[in-house]
């Protein structure tokens, strides 16, 4: 059956009957990162790794409470196999700094060896009410766009790098959301700069308190943020052959239970209580959910770049495309919103400036 009301019936079939994970020995001798890795499917990833036979996971935290939780969680989890192989690194993304720290820890693991194996930018945010991050941004932009961005920016170069040190490509997957290509681009066009005010673009739009769209709104706008800046970050992962030096990937789990109904517990009863209930009927667990994670991680070259979900059709994935990616007018926009995520990465961390210039010489070579 096609359509929403199909792919919403196919996500209650994969509650029950999950897609399978890689083969048991998937990840022998690897080191992975996850952001975010102390809940949800994060944590679910983190355990998925240290089963499938990964030698060290390092996850982040901004919080050591959470963090001992976590590994005590994982290695639950595992039957006590996480011990010893866990570490866990401190991340906040909602700032600059941090992010910028993180990155030069993850660059030292194994460095001149290959570097890391596998990086799962999971750290994100769904924010039901507006609120600025320490960088003056909305807090979901901040997180689920701009410090994702960055993150994936100031490892590329350092990931590159170690590919001749290695045997195949290092992976790198963002999780994404197929909610991507709900916005209304045809009206971001008016936000973009020099439409209206001066200086104003659509990041800076939609980061204004008095334009917050709302929680499942705004969620779906940094997802397609995220979509835009991930085209650049796959051509910039290719060496001069063309080639991936790092194989990138973007991918959603789909609908899986989570705490988000005690987000919402300001909202009134009925709401709190109509999200559960679609939860539970929809919502897979986090372990199942992570399974999606372990498919991106694992792709061929001839996957870098793609999109990895199991609940729509190739053809819905590409009419999704086509509508705010590949159209004429998504690609207006893709480039209109690289050069607002740039702009201000650029200004606030240098190295991003850096990075840019650098590879834009290597692209006309």
């Amino acid at each position: 059956m096609a359509g929403p009301i199909g792919a919403m019936l196919y996500q209650a079939y994969m509650k029950w009957f999950p897609i399978p994970l890689p083969a048991p020995d998937s990840f022998s001798g690897q080191t992975a990162v996850v952001t975010g890795g102390t809940s949800g499917l994060g944590l679910a990833a983190a355990v998925h790794l240290v089963n499938l036979g990964a030698s060290e996971v390092i996850i982040s935290s901004r919080n050591p409470s959470r963090a001992h939780d976590a590994l005590e969680a994982i290695e639950r989890a595992t039957g006590g196999k996480s011990k010893g192989k866990m570490r866990v690194l401190d991340l906040d993304m909602e700032k600059y700094a941090s992010v910028v720290a993180f990155a030069e820890e993850v660059k030292a693991t194994k460095e001149g060896k290959g570097g890391v194996d596998v990086l799962i930018l999971n750290a994100g945010v769904a924010s039901v009410d507006h609120k600025l991050s320490d960088e003056g941004w909305e807090q979901n932009i901040q997180v689920n766009t701009l410090s994702t961005t960055l993150l994936a920016l100031l490892l590329l170069p350092h990931l590159k790098a170690e590919r001749p040190n290695r045997r195949t490509p290092a992976h790198l997957s963002i999780v994404g959301s197929m909610r991507f290509g709900d916005p209304d681009i045809n009206e971001w066009k008016s936000w973009q700069v020099g439409h209206k005010r001066e200086g104003e673009g659509v990041l800076e739009h939609l980061s204004r308190r008095e334009n917050f769209p709302g929680p499942s709104v705004m969620y779906a706008s940094t997802k397609l943020l995220v979509m835009y800046a991930f085209t650049e970050l796959v051509e910039l992962a290719k060496g001069t052959d063309g080639r991936p030096q790092v194989i990138l990937n973007t991918m959603c789990p789909g609908i899986v239970k989570t705490d988000l109904p005690r987000n919402y517990k300001g909202k009134g009863a009925v709401f709190v209580a109509g999200i559960g209930v679609f939860y539970a009927l929809f919502g897979k667990s986090a372990a199942d959910g992570a399974r999606a994670y372990m498919a991106a991680v694992t792709t061929e070259e001839s996957e870098h770049g793609k999109f990895i979900q199991f609940y729509k059709s190739e053809k819905q994935l590409q009419a999704l495309s086509n509508r705010v990616l590949t159209s004429e007018d998504g690609k207006r926009m893709q480039s209109q919103i690289w050069r607002e995520i740039t702009g201000e990465l650029g200004r606030k961390v240098p190295e991003v400036r850096d990075i840019l210039v650098v590879s834009q010489v290597t692209a006309k070579r």
